[in-house]
């Protein structure tokens, strides 16, 4: 199939809806260019591939015009401060999602909202906060892709009223393990996104915060991405007072089951010429690097600049324990969680039990996985962490 379009068909497309034409400050068109041309060249897009290629990147362009449009003309949003955030790194199924749930639940904190993160213009208000009309329009898209494909519900998932990831506000800079290891089955851009200047997406990262909290909804911010473990040092560079939890678990766990993510999300349907059995060997090498290349960063920044910064957070003990966990992790950095937020986070947990969406099954045979080669790969992270091993 011949390239049905060009990353810059696709600015042209937002400039025309937005009628705007600034793209801010930063690097952005060489992510979407490397994005779209290796894509189209590697992952042998159908139809519908092709249509969410193009549909995921116009939505992003349009916010990015928008947010630059808008901090262009209330100039006083760069005067916002961002003090003392709190960031929740660790590898995907470690249980970074239930701690960003639980975070969100202290009404100290500000989590950055599923329906905010590409939808921010205008930046939402105290009184409407809850009654925003883009929180319905959310809802209405996550459970209609819900609908698409059900399976994703027990192995991921993310009310439209409810917090996200901030990696949405990365992939507006087009630097995002969402792109490098979502649906589209790009090494490539795998390769691309792992060698790139993260500097360009943090720094509109915290532009879209200030906008964000500039119409009165303010807070410690509680953000987390999995991602932000391949660039602690950028991270911190833009916010050097922030304060990162580390979560760990065995990743004899964490590889199948981040692999069984993307298999569930059905990127297989997206090709001209699917097979599974290529599909399971892409996924599984891919994983494997990412993550094992993800606590190697990891380490190594904290081989060099020490311990200080972080909490580090079994997996094991987080479930058996979520709120001594987090008054023990608010601890480490001199806060005290309330009792108000401790009774907010229980009566989530009670609404939200584990497996409340159905179990996600998988094998390591099924995958083509080797316990002992797992574990010789990431020998040095369970090592320095004394991470314990788990039952299968």
């Amino acid at each position: 199939m011949g390239e049905l379009f060009t990353s810059q068909d696709l600015v042209d497309g937002a400039v025309r809806e937005t009628g705007l034409g600034d793209f801010g400050e930063g690097a952005w068109r060489d992510g979407l260019d490397a994005l779209v041309e290796m894509s189209l060249a590697e992952a042998d897009l159908n139809l519908v591939g092709l249509g969410i290629l193009k549909s995921w990147s116009h939505r992003r362009l349009v916010n990015r015009l928008r947010v630059v449009d808008w901090v262009k003309r209330h100039p006083e949003v760069r005067d916002e401060r961002i003090e003392r955030p709190i960031f929740v790194l660790g590898m995907l199924r470690t249980g970074t999602t239930i701690l960003c749930e639980l975070l969100a639940c202290d009404p100290a904190n500000r989590p950055l909202m599923k329906w905010e993160g590409l939808e921010s213009v205008p930046p939402p208000r105290h009184d409407t906060f809850t009654t925003d009309p883009r929180i319905a329009q959310m809802v209405e898209t996550v459970e209609f892709q819900m609908s698409m494909v059900p399976e994703l519900r027990a192995v991921h998932y993310e009310p439209g009223d409810g917090p996200t990831e901030c990696v949405a506000l990365l992939t507006q800079a087009f630097r995002a393990q969402d792109l490098a290891c979502g649906i589209f089955q790009s090494p490539s851009y795998a390769e691309w996104y792992r060698g790139c200047d993260f500097g360009p997406a943090y720094d509109y990262h915290h532009l879209s915060l200030q906008l964000l909290q500039s119409g009165g909804v303010r807070g410690r911010w509680s953000l987390k991405a999995p991602g932000h473990m391949h660039c602690i040092d950028t991270l911190l560079a833009v916010y050097p007072d922030a304060r990162l939890i580390v979560t760990h678990r065995d990743p004899v766990k964490v590889v199948p089951s981040s692999m069984s993510l993307s298999l569930t999300a059905r990127a297989d349907s997206l090709t001209n010429h699917a097979d599974p059995n290529r599909t399971i060997a892409y996924y599984r090498e891919l994983w494997l690097d990412e993550l094992s290349l993800m606590t190697d960063r990891m380490m190594d920044f904290r081989d060099r600049e020490g311990d200080a910064r972080f909490h580090d957070l079994q997996f094991h003990d987080f479930m058996a324990d979520p709120i001594g966990s987090l008054r023990a992790a608010y601890a480490r950095f001199g806060e005290t969680l309330s009792d108000e937020a401790a009774a907010a986070m229980r009566a989530h947990l009670e609404g939200h039990p584990r497996g409340k969406h159905g179990k996600n099954a998988y094998t390591l045979e099924g995958y083509g996985l080797s316990r002992d080669a797992i574990r010789e790969r990431f020998a040095r992270y369970v090592r320095r962490f004394d991470v314990p091993e788990e039952e299968f």
